[in-house]
């Protein structure tokens, strides 16, 4: 169990972490997000050229895609951990994890359920289940691999700092919505930065 009364998030050091490392390895993130644009466009071109195939080719290649994407923000995870131990992860670590794109995807489909359900009952429920298990990806990323395993260990971690989370992914959110306003380049800075934001966030509880 762990005792969280001496756990406590650094904003500051959390910054210092990220903006630094995104500018030194920009090349690396701008890789990774290129690559699942260039996904999806795969999969618009084979979706498009197949459609006398029907629905079946459509849904085969979105749960394809769906489980490429997962696969590879799952070895995101893990590049951001990497680069926060001062490792030095290469572009190719990304897809170490693409096995475990169908685990990861349903995870995100888990958390993704537990959060609308907590906003539809109330907005208090909703706002608690997305700062529990926020963390889940990179509990599975570091290891965690089982999905309730990483859900508890979520909790676990954000056990006594739920709010002070639900307000770092609030304004995370506001500056992703805020990149992808700008034609969507904005995702580029925003997306990475606050991934490795929530990596720092991560070995914080984890250490605290």
């Amino acid at each position: 169990m762990i005792v969280a009364l001496h756990r406590r998030i650094s904003i500051s050091d959390a910054f210092k972490f990220a903006w630094p490392t995104l500018r030194k390895r920009f090349g690396l993130f701008a890789a990774i997000l290129l690559t699942i644009v260039g996904a999806w466009a795969v999969l618009e071109i084979v979706v498009i050229g197949g459609q006398r195939f029907g629905i079946a080719l459509w849904l085969a290649m979105h749960l394809a895609f769906l489980s490429f994407v997962a696969g590879v923000e799952l070895g995101l995870l893990q590049v951001c951990l990497a680069l926060y131990d001062e490792k030095e992860p290469r572009f190719r670590d990304t897809f170490k994890q693409l096995a475990a794109g169908p685990r990861f995807l349903a995870g995100q489909a888990i958390y993704l359920l537990l959060s609308t359900l907590g906003l539809l009952l109330f907005v208090v429920p909703g706002a608690y289940f997305s700062a529990r298990y926020a963390l889940f990806g990179f509990c599975m990323a570091d290891g965690d691999g089982g999905i309730m395993c990483s859900f508890q260990r979520s909790a676990d971690l954000s056990a006594g700092v739920t709010i002070h989370l639900f307000l770092i992914l609030l304004a995370l959110l506001v500056l992703n919505v805020l990149g992808a306003s700008l034609l969507g380049l904005g995702l580029f800075i925003t997306f990475p930065l606050s991934t490795l934001f929530l990596a720092a966030v991560y070995r914080q509880l984890e250490c605290g």
